[in-house]
Parts: C-alpha cells; structure tokens; sequence
C-alpha cells in the first residue's frame, strides 16, 4: 500500500523527508504500516509547531528541518521503547484465552481486578466498597446540610470554584469560608478521612 498523504504549506523537502523517516520507523521499535500515517503526523505537527522559531542567520532552512524531524523520530523511538511501554515486554494479550481453575476458556482480562489494577496504579484509591460507603455517607451528610451550603457541595461536585463564582456571582472568597464550614460540618459527621 503505498501512501500518499499531502502537507501542503511546510515544503516539498520537509514532506519528503518525513516520508522517508516514516518508512524507516516501520519495522523498528515495533512500529507496522499501519503506524506509517500516524507517524508521519507527529513529524509534521512537531514541524509545524517549531517552524516559526526557524532562523535564517543560524541555519538553511532544510537543515533546520532535517534537525527538526531527525530529532522527533529519535523521540517517538525512545517513547516507545520506554521501559512501562516498550513493546518488547508484551508477551501476551489480555485478549488471549486461557482456562480458569474451572477448566473453562477465559480472556486474561477477565482474571485481573480492575479495581485493584487502578489503586495500584494510583488511579483509584479506594475499593468499590469504600466509594459505595463514601457516596452513601456523602449523601446523608449533604442532606442534612443548611440548603445554601446544600446547593454549593452540588455545584461542587461538577464546578470548581472559578466556575462557581463566575455562574453564580459570589466571590471566590465568600465560597472559600463556605468551603471551610462545609469541612467543619464534615469533620464534625466523622467524615475527615474523606477530606
């Protein structure tokens, strides 16, 4: 399959030579022809980006823009074969099948806790059980509170307090002595763990 992708406004060199740095990244570093355009897209967003830095008195502008892509295609390698992605580590699916303890066929993924994985990873750090406890003393503490301090813990959960200020006209001040009572309350309920 041969690609023919065009990058109007950067140069008939520059879109030559991320071509050819394209097609020798296919086979290196993991990379297939599939990978081709998304490759040469990074080469010519990266260019793209840094050409208007580009200086006349210091070098030609190709060699400005050899540097350039030579530098990125060196940087997409070394992403790639980082060390908690390097495609060389993978050695199976998580797609895979393989038998359970009951002797039936499972995908890998099935045998993983994501719940685990994610506080692991520091993505979740609480159980399903310790975010169900949270919501249902999170709802029993917000309905006992005053209504004004109610409405702001609501608006709370999807504005931060820029955005509440701006929407509702209260200064940023006045929301942060709110805030304060709001913790009070919540640490007078035995809620302090959750703070």
């Amino acid at each position: 399959m041969d690609y023919a992708n065009r990058y109007d406004g950067i140069g008939d060199y520059a879109a030559w030579l991320i071509r050819h740095k394209a097609r020798m990244l296919v086979g290196s570093a993991g990379f297939t022809k599939s990978d081709r355009d998304d490759l040469e897209q990074e080469m010519v967003l990266d260019l793209l980006q840094r050409l208007p830095k580009f200086d006349s008195k210091k070098a030609q502008r190709n060699t400005f823009v050899a540097r350039i892509v030579e530098h990125k295609a060196v940087s997409i390698i070394e992403k790639r074969t980082a060390g908690k992605r390097d495609w060389h580590l993978c050695t199976a699916s998580l797609n895979d099948r393989r038998m359970t303890d009951d002797g039936e066929s499972a995908e890998r993924l099935e045998g993983y806790d994501m719940d685990e994985y994610l506080r692991q990873s520091g993505q979740l750090s609480r159980s399903a059980e310790e975010s169900l406890g949270l919501s249902i003393d999170l709802e029993r503490i917000i309905a006992v509170l005053p209504p004004e301090l109610r409405v702001l813990c609501e608006r709370f959960q999807s504005e931060n307090v820029a955005e509440v200020s701006r929407n509702t006209g209260i200064s940023r001040s006045t929301l942060y002595d709110k805030i304060k009572q709001i913790r009070s309350l919540f640490e007078d309920s035995g809620l302090k763990e959750y703070l």
